[in-house]
């Protein structure tokens, strides 16, 4: 026997495939408002799957035999959501249920009109809002008007003035970018704001997981905002100290993944310099601050207020427009001399770009590895060296004699590969 004897053809199939997709995504939304629900729930593991479907049927009707079915269906729903609102207006005076079971509806639409990608986004992303209610509550009371007016300020200069700079050189040299300034203030931002979020959530010892984080965008930007931390807080010592140290050993490894993204045989050169390194790294943090990874009450009880200081990151901007100016009157007077002479000025600001030009040149050149190798790595040591100095100049004295010792390591480690 056939499909189509008994009515199942291609069109039939894709329909009920779809229902069966409004169904998974319902059940995964209605499983969490069934396990928060103290009671029979007005929505639940049944009900939201069945609302989901409803919308899919309401736009299959729709489609094909009666355009009104929305105004039934859909305002069907939105009067038993009012009636639910009222009737448990004094037990909650929320709509997240309300809301939810609207979603659900609207998912089962998508579903049909195959917006599948968007439907399964929306619903996980609904998930787990509605599953991390008790953190975002929480993170949410404890904030105050100024922190309120920071995120705004941030917001403002993400969304509001970036887009509006213009991406052309400009000035003697053509040395700056307003665009790629603003670019760093917006990751100094950024940095400052994520550990503000992790302080007020977890505590001060989570300085680390800035590092960590912060050391994938700019490890330049952590160590020069944790040496700060210290400064206004020498509480922060050590956390700062594994922030900065973990930063470091994260910007080890995105060298070695850029490298490896051009040319592999780049990548396999500086793998053991870098990888070593990190690796020395992490025996030092083992050992010297193992202790300090976990809840203290001596630190997790700092107040940090100011998650967004708008001066403290033009003055990072600042500074990064300056010495990009420097690197310019330099390569300007001495030219193209030197890969190395180029691999340390770039370094100073920039491993990523001298990394990937390097990366460029070998793949041009095979003959070349020796000098792409090298310069990699004195970019590397440039680019500690700079960093150091911030922490030199912004951070306690404490925390210029921790981080020296993985100063030390990457110039003694990079060195004697460079040397052998």
């Amino acid at each position: 026997m056939e499909f189509k004897e008994i009515g199942i053809d291609e069109k039939t199939l894709e329909i009920l495939i779809k229902v069966l997709i409004s169904t998974a995504l319902g059940l995964i939304i209605g499983l969490e408002r069934e396990r928060r629900a103290k009671s029979e729930a007005f929505i639940g593991i049944r009900t939201t799957p069945l609302i989901a479907i409803l919308g899919t049927l309401s736009s299959f009707i729709y489609e094909n035999y009666w355009s009104g079915i929305f105004i039934f269906s859909f305002g069907a729903l939105i009067i038993f959501t009012v009636i639910n609102y009222f009737k448990e207006f004094e037990k909650d005076v929320g709509i997240t249920t309300e809301v939810t079971l609207i979603i659900a509806f609207i998912i089962g639409v998508l579903v049909y009109y195959n917006h599948i990608y968007i439907s399964i986004f929306i619903t996980l992303l609904t998930t787990t809002l509605l599953a991390l209610k008790p953190i975002l509550e929480k993170f949410a009371k404890s904030l105050s008007l100024e922190d309120i007016i920071s995120i705004l300020k941030f917001l403002l200069v993400v969304v509001v003035i970036y887009p509006l700079l213009p991406d052309k050189n400009f000035g003697p040299f053509d040395a700056f970018n307003l665009k790629s300034i603003w670019k760093v203030v917006i990751i100094v931002s950024a940095l400052d704001f994520i550990g503000y979020v992790l302080i007020k959530w977890k505590g001060a010892k989570t300085l680390w997981i800035t590092g960590l984080v912060g050391g994938l965008v700019s490890s330049t930007a952590v160590s020069y905002q944790l040496a700060r931390k210290t400064k206004e807080y020498p509480k922060l010592l050590y956390p700062s100290s594994i922030g900065i140290a973990l930063a470091w050993t994260i910007m080890n490894i995105r060298v070695i993944v850029l490298a490896g993204l051009i040319s592999f045989e780049l990548a396999k050169e500086v793998f053991f310099p870098l990888i070593l390194t990190s690796v020395i790294f992490l025996i030092i943090m083992v050992v010297k601050y193992k202790n300090y990874l976990k809840p203290d009450k001596t630190t997790s009880d700092i107040n940090i207020s100011n998650p967004f200081e708008l001066w403290s990151a033009i003055q990072f901007g600042m500074l990064y427009a300056g010495i990009k100016f420097s690197i310019e009157v330099l390569d300007h007077f001495f030219g193209s001399k030197g890969i190395y002479l180029a691999s340390f000025i770039s370094g100073v600001i920039d491993v990523d770009a001298i990394t990937l030009s390097l990366a460029n040149m070998l793949k041009e050149n095979p003959s070349a590895i020796e000098v792409a190798t090298n310069g990699v790595l004195i970019a590397v040591i440039s680019n500690s060296i700079f960093k150091f100095s911030y922490i030199f100049f912004f951070g306690t004295k404490e925390l210029t004699k921790n981080i020296a010792y993985f100063l030390i390591t990457i110039c003694l480690v990079c060195g004697i590969y460079i040397i052998i």
